[in-house]
């Protein structure tokens, strides 16, 4: 039985076990400093379906199992897997190289996969530390590029592999994409310790994020799952399989929250309602939060999310300007965006607004315009960031195209922290101003304040959560 290890890398090549920084995000990865955690839902997916064919398979998250680089190199040799599989992420990228360097230098094959390496695979197969990149979604194509590999068959079938052949660069075409999502075996979440996972959103634990549909049909230039790995054809899990998998998280693994973390969780409506009322149905012990568009939210959604115990709904907001809206392919007008969190809001759920300042287009005044947005909604929890330039997405090619870059060492494009990015009528010290000052502004409105303040007295999770939140909003 071969062993297959997959790898979420430390955040940065100088982290410690006594280090604050994490990773945190996941479509728009960054590094965090509030004790965030999250892990690769695609990859336990794909843990799942090679374990169900025989592998043996083990996961290192070293941030929460306190690996640094050096710890995390000696573990791999030790375990002395077959191969060892790493979503590249950006911010990460030169941590990733390092294992991978190590790895191939003691035998190991080194698959990479996810969004980055789909985006630039004809320059990251060039890496002298990388064997395989596989494109596209990667459940079903490492088991079938491990099986291939251990019974010397071609590999010019496998769909989505770049390699490289006595020296040639070799790609196969993507051929498919996972059409029946209820097909999928239940996601390996026993390599993780889902204790060690956390996200300020949250407030009861342990907690858990899931995927049920995959692909957008909305066309934002900025997002990177639809335009890299996804594609834009929607494709959803049946009510009874997402129930059998949130009964599996919280009757087998004790789970009290769950993220439901799809592109747009909403685009079916009959899809969400029929959900919810399965949930009721099972009266299950916990509460989940959905991303969700807010134009798409109807009084009916809100309904039965709340009967089954949705707190939170996540709105895409990123602009508060209608042509910036426009610009970006957002589909959406600022008054579809305050109809959805109004609905949200009567029904007792809490919203949290992502909001990103300075877009291409963007000036000082419509990131003023956006900030003042967000204070008229006066979301729970609002979120902000600048626009990350992800490679294989039309909002990377506007800024190279227009020599935006400040820097192409991906490292320096932390959306939360910095920009690395200069644009037209923003110079990158007015975008790291906005990033600087904007919580502290938002965080400290009395109108916020007054609200959160009631909101405490809901229940204890609320209370220790907020308690959270304003330690770190006001001791910094």
């Amino acid at each position: 039985m071969k062993k297959v290890l997959f790898i979420e890398p430390p955040p940065v090549l100088d982290w410690t076990v006594n280090s604050k920084i994490s990773k945190a995000g996941r479509r728009h990865p960054c590094l965090n400093e509030t004790g965030e955690q999250t892990y690769s839902y695609q990859n336990l997916s794909c843990a799942a379906v090679l374990r169900e064919a025989g592998f043996e398979v083990q996961y290192f998250h070293c941030s929460t199992q306190k690996l640094d680089l050096q710890s995390t190199k000696n573990r791999m040799v030790d375990e002395a897997p077959f191969a060892i599989v790493i979503m590249i992420e950006h911010i990460n990228a030169n941590v990733a190289i390092e294992v991978s360097r190590h790895a191939k230098e003691n035998g190991i094959i080194v698959v990479w996969v996810g969004p980055f390496v789909t985006a630039l695979y004809e320059t990251e197969i060039n890496n002298d530390c990388v064997d395989f990149i596989l494109r596209k979604e990667w459940d079903y194509t490492v088991l079938e590029l491990l099986k291939a590999l251990l019974e010397k068959k071609p590999l010019i079938k496998i769909s989505g592999l770049t390699w490289k052949e006595n020296g040639e660069v070799k790609n196969n075409p993507v051929d498919h994409i996972i059409s029946d999502l209820d097909n999928l075996p239940l996601p390996a979440y026993d390599l993780l310790d889902l204790g060690k996972f956390y996200e300020s959103v949250f407030i009861r634990f342990p907690a858990a994020t899931m995927i049920t549909s995959r692909g957008c049909p909305f066309n934002c230039i900025y997002c990177s799952y639809p335009q890299t790995i996804y594609s834009h054809k929607h494709r959803v899990m049946s009510p009874p399989r997402v129930l059998r998998e949130i009964k599996y998280l919280v009757n087998d693994l004790g789970v009290k929250e769950i993220r439901i973390d799809d592109d747009t969780f909403n685009i079916e409506q009959n899809r969400v309602v029929e959900i919810c009322k399965l949930i009721v149905k099972e009266k299950l012990d916990f509460t989940f939060s959905v991303q969700c568009r807010p134009q798409l939210m109807t009084e009916e959604q809100a309904f039965w999310l709340k009967k089954a115990g949705c707190r939170m709904v996540l709105y895409g907001v990123e602009s508060g300007n209608d042509e910036i809206l426009k610009k970006i392919r957002k589909s959406t007008t600022k008054d579809e965006i305050r109809r959805g969190v109004l609905i949200a809001k009567k029904y007792g759920i809490d919203v949290l607004n992502c909001v990103m300042l300075g877009f291409y287009w963007d000036t000082k005044e419509t990131v003023e315009e956006t900030i003042q947005f967000a204070f008229e909604l006066n979301a729970e929890f609002t979120q902000v960031a600048v626009p990350t330039p992800l490679p294989g997405t039309d909002y990377y090619k506007i800024l190279d195209d227009n020599n935006c870059f400040l820097s192409k060492e991906w490292e320096h494009h932390d959306s939360v922290h910095h920009s690395s990015v200069e644009l037209p009528q923003l110079k990158n010290e007015d975008l790291n101003y906005f990033l600087k000052t904007f919580y502290r502004r938002y965080y400290r409105r009395a109108g916020y304040l007054l609200m959160m303040f009631f909101r405490m007295f809901r229940s204890w999770g609320n209370f220790s959560q907020s308690i959270r939140k304003f330690t770190v909003l006001f001791t910094k």
